[in-house]
């Protein structure tokens, strides 16, 4: 099994401490969500733009899909992109994919100025696996506000990932996480809160025992304001901060 990098471009909710919203890069090219500062932080990092490969969004909200537009502007400006770039999510992400770059860059595609490279759109079901890049994916609905949200499975380089996006507490979470090497979890709430589409940190602890049972090394993100106390077993993920898993 290859050792493989996990990069935190940020650690934080969508109400933050002064952390930046939510985003994990593994090995250079396969992005977890992609809130407004992604962009920012993947320059910051000299992160080659062109070599994303996969972009997998848990759902709609603002802080997991607003830096659409700034990283489509990338590719129609100033980054070269010959492969295609693979935006997998739940129905509706192409629809409003093309809404928020039409709201961001008014009059950009009546100038011609379009995304380099092929731009696909990958619009996933709950249980049906999809290849994208090299990567085979499938997704697992979560349960958060009653939106449509996803957690996603993935093989990088022979390591198996499990991310949950946003999610309360649900049945499908066991399914997400079971023979995984490496889980990445939402952790937005420190101490204990009774929110039915999020975790708290009491409740990741109990649901996370199986998982470090089995030897699957977790990492909490997603997180208003990082606990007091990790939980055991569990890394806090710190922006910029790299991980190799």
């Amino acid at each position: 099994m290859a050792s493989v990098p996990l990069l935190c471009l940020g650690s934080a909710a969508a109400l933050s401490d002064g952390r930046q919203w939510n985003a994990t890069l593994i090995d250079g090219r396969v992005l977890l969500d992609l809130p407004p500062t992604a962009v920012l932080e993947m320059h910051r990092h000299g992160i080659d733009l062109a070599s994303l490969d996969v972009v997998l969004i848990s759902h709609l909200h603002a802080d997991h899909v607003f830096g659409l537009p700034f990283l489509l502007l990338e590719y129609a400006v100033r980054c070269e992109r010959q492969k295609p770039l693979y935006v997998v999510g739940p129905p509706g992400l192409r629809a409003q994919s093309e809404i928020l770059f039409t709201l961001a860059w008014p009059g950009m595609g009546k100038a011609g100025l379009r995304p380099s490279g092929p731009i696909e759109y990958v619009e996933v079901e709950p249980g049906r696996e999809v290849r994208v890049a090299d990567l085979v994916v499938s997704a697992t609905p979560m349960s958060h506000f009653g939106l449509l949200a996803f957690g996603y499975r993935f093989t990088c380089r022979g390591v198996r990932f499990a991310y949950t996006g946003d999610t309360g507490d649900c049945c499908e979470l066991e399914e997400l996480l079971s023979d995984v090497d490496v889980a990445i979890m939402e952790l937005t709430h420190p101490t204990s809160k009774n929110d039915p589409g999020h975790l708290d940190a009491e409740r990741l602890a109990c649901l996370t025992e199986n998982a470090r049972r089995r030897g699957t090394r977790l990492f909490a993100t997603h997180m208003t304001e990082p606990p007091a106390v990790s939980p055991d077993g569990v890394t806090l993920c710190e922006d910029g901060k790299t991980y190799w898993v």
